[in-house]
């Protein structure tokens, strides 16, 4: 029988050679495969063979083993850490020295960017990282208005979808503030925070128009005193203002002619009736 330390020697001396070997994280699951056929092999070594066969054969495995995996490994390097920002699961390592998962060492949230944009011009935020992005993600947009930070208790959510930039047109001074996309993977992990403090520039020909408008708009707009009065005026004149075009005029007219007229063939009759012809 051959002494289990003699074996577990003989694989860790020959492992050395992956122990400078970063494995793209992606391919950690065809490593693993690789190492479940080798205990196979390894287990299927004849016990009752000689030692010097027995090693041979070890050393074989062993040694087709660690070309299947060194092959993989350079054909599907990890991909680069691209900075600054980022939590880029394309570039995650796993060590075999350390024995242990390794990301980039950048942050997830990006640094404030900043944008000016002319009042009424357009305005593309974008929601990007210099990384490739998974197939399947969500984008949730948020906003602090008038507000230059990176603090997000002061922020409130937009609208959540894929878009990954957003667009105003006509910006106006009501956009001022800062806004922020966060990108999340199908393992709902925030892969990627992208703040973005938006300054509008005032137009000077659109304020002057505005400061005009609104000039004329005060010269014909009325205190709650005036309206008031206004409509005081307008019931008390109501009141004795006649209608010379209604019907009820016209009959109140007829009537009075009438009346005089009686009145004037009555007396001219009385007068006649009185002289002594």
């Amino acid at each position: 029988m051959i002494p289990a330390e003699m074996c577990l020697e003989a694989i860790h001396y020959d492992f050395r050679q992956l122990d400078d070997m970063l494995i793209a994280f992606s391919q950690i699951h065809h490593i693993r495969s690789y190492i479940q056929t080798f205990e196979k092999e390894i287990t299927a070594i004849s016990e009752n063979a000689p030692l010097s066969v027995w090693v041979d054969q070890l050393a074989n495995k062993t040694l087709h083993f660690i070309l299947k995996v060194k092959e993989r490994i350079t054909s599907n390097p990890p991909a680069t850490c691209m900075p600054p920002c980022g939590l880029q699961k394309a570039a995650r390592t796993f060590s075999c020295s350390r024995c242990a998962q390794e990301d980039c060492t950048f942050p997830v949230a990006c640094p404030l960017e900043m944008l000016k944009v002319e009042e009424l011009g357009k305005s593309i935020i974008p929601c990007e990282g210099l990384f490739e992005f998974p197939e399947f993600l969500k984008v949730i947009w948020k906003y602090a208005r008038n507000l230059k930070m990176t603090d997000l208790g002061y922020f409130t959510d937009i609208f959540a979808g894929e878009d990954l930039f957003i667009m105003i047109e006509p910006t106006r001074m009501s956009h001022i503030g800062t806004y922020v996309c966060e990108v999340i993977d199908e393992d709902d992990d925030i892969i990627l925070r992208r703040f973005t403090y938006l300054d509008v520039i005032r137009n000077e020909k659109y304020a002057d128009n505005n400061l005009e408008e609104d000039f004329h708009r005060a010269l014909e707009s009325r205190t709650p005193d005036q309206v008031e009065e206004e409509k005081e005026n307008e019931t008390s004149s109501s009141r004795v203002k006649i209608d010379f075009r209604s019907p009820i005029f016209y009959v109140f007219y007829a009537f009075i002619s009438c009346l005089i007229l009686t009145l004037v063939f009555g007396y001219l009759w009385r007068y006649s009736i009185s002289v002594d012809w």
